[in-house]
């Protein structure tokens, strides 16, 4: 059984806490969370078309206007407040924008959004969602317009020369690419090296590791990726 998501006020220091886990009026914390929503929206609607997030556009927060940013922040902050009024967790929406939320702005949230998130189910044997996203998220060493570009380029090399997963979609399986790359080197450094001109000698290597990635995330060559490597 999943937490209340109520908290008793009147125990020793829970306002407190409450206070310093909340940052909803937080613009730092509101940028993160947007530019996380959108490195996260392709994938997120890709497994599923009919969702809100299938209208979102990526774009990153210096890029956007206004009135686009106070639209996807708001989603968080009505995340955060369906929380705060939930008296468990099948009174949650969309679990994406749930564990974002309390990610980033309301985390007195987080372990609930985490269960809700993973719910018993996820596209890996060893990782729940919940550990999934958390690799996902924006690192230090990139920023959100270099992740969205290597993604186009990746979305691009997977459907010109590789078949994915049946079920999944070239946008997941370029966001699973990154995650397994994050997991093993600790940034996004490697993810983006792999759509980088770096010369004849970096780009072989880098060909072989975009391959070894791919089909460890269920992709496999088609025949023109076969054609074109017998080409080399």
């Amino acid at each position: 059984m999943l937490p209340s998501f109520t908290t008793d006020d009147s125990a020793p220091g829970a306002a407190a806490e409450s206070s310093a886990s909340d940052k909803r009026g937080d613009a730092a914390a509101q940028q993160q969370f947007f530019d996380n929503v959108m490195l996260m929206a392709p994938m997120v609607a890709s497994l599923d078309p009919s969702s809100s997030w299938a209208s979102v556009e990526p774009t990153a927060w210096d890029d956007a206007d206004p009135t686009m940013r106070e639209t996807v922040v708001g989603m968080g902050l009505d995340a955060c407040k369906r929380a705060d009024d939930a008296a468990a967790a099948s009174e949650l929406e969309d679990p994406a924008i749930t564990w974002l939320a309390a990610r980033f702005l309301c985390e007195e949230h987080r372990e609930v959004a985490d269960e809700f998130l993973s719910n018993d189910a996820s596209i890996s044997p060893t990782h729940t969602m919940a550990d999934l996203f958390e690799l996902a998220l924006v690192h230090e060493d990139a920023t959100v317009n270099e992740l969205l570009d290597a993604n186009t380029v990746c979305i691009g090399a997977l459907a010109i020369a590789w078949d994915v997963h049946e079920g999944f979609t070239p946008d997941a399986t370029c966001w699973l690419i990154r995650v397994q790359s994050v997991e093993e080197t600790g940034g996004d450094a490697e993810y983006l090296s792999l759509f980088t001109d770096a010369g004849d000698a970096a780009n072989t290597a880098s060909d072989a590791r975009f391959g070894e990635l791919a089909e460890a995330s269920g992709a496999t060559p088609n025949n023109l990726s076969e054609l074109l490597e017998g080409m080399e």
